[in-house]
């Protein structure tokens, strides 16, 4: 199959998206990257993946042939079933990556909503979410159309205020979870390089994002994601994100 025959819709800011880029990188499976804009781009994205009422249409979605793929999940056994690489989801341990898969997705959930106010607070990062293309002085003049666009991102998730300190607790109750985890003899979870790691790495972009290398941000955007107390607090779990990227997402 080659690099035209699989499409992945990613938002380039989105842990998700990096989950399923990440895997399929990992198994040297070519892809093309369509990108997915948020607001602007709902219509086509819900036409495309003809979502059952009351479910939201959400990247990434893989696109492979006759297959349409709509959950990172998903598309790491995909990846593991077509690539060449050492398999991510190993036999055996698919239970034990599941858990890790639904506490990421749990805490990237919490960590999207707290995103959301601090987005607002930032008129310079409502200018970033603008096309690269689009002239700096010309941006302001789009700010209604960029602070609403981010409000309805907040209610197509359920951003609620008065959530916010549930949201942090959650990201928090994750961090400790994850310190406890990591064995003291192995880098990997599991002892050996999997998704669970690639779940928790990319889980950290929402506390402190990775290297511009990785996953390219404006100033204003990497300060919204950032939750400085927590990224000193847990400095040794970015640490082991940093490590993790530089090892096995070059």
């Amino acid at each position: 199959m080659g690099p035209t025959d699989r499409r992945l819709i990613a938002l380039h800011v989105s842990p998700f998206s990096e989950r399923a880029k990440w895997v399929l990188d990992h198994h040297r499976l070519a892809y093309v990257t369509i990108h997915h804009a948020p607001f602007l781009g709902e219509r086509r994205l819900r036409k495309l993946v003809v979502a059952a009422r009351g479910k939201r249409a959400t990247v990434p979605v893989l696109l492979a042939g006759n297959e349409m793929l709509t959950e990172s999940w998903d598309i790491a056994l995909y990846a593991d079933r077509e690539g060449s690489s050492s398999p991510l989801i190993p036999s055996g341990r698919e239970r034990q990556i599941q858990e890790w898969n639904r506490t990421a997705d749990e805490t990237m959930e919490a960590g999207r909503l707290l995103l959301v106010p601090k987005l607002l607070a930032s008129a310079p990062a409502l200018d970033e979410t603008l096309p690269p293309n689009l002239p700096r002085w010309f941006r302001p003049m789009l700010r209604p159309v960029t602070r609403y666009g981010t409000q309805w991102f907040g209610r197509k998730y359920g951003f609620r205020p008065e959530d916010a300190p549930a949201y942090r607790a959650k990201v928090r109750t994750t961090l400790e979870k994850l310190r406890a985890a990591l064995p003291k003899s192995s880098p990997y979870l599991l002892g050996e390089f999997s998704y669970a790691d690639i779940l928790m790495a990319t889980m950290l972009q929402g506390v402190s994002p990775v290297d511009n290398r990785y996953i390219s941000l404006g100033p204003a955007t990497r300060n919204a994601w950032t939750h400085q107390d927590l990224a000193s607090e847990f400095a040794d779990l970015i640490a082991w994100r940093d490590q993790l990227y530089e090892r096995h997402r070059k």
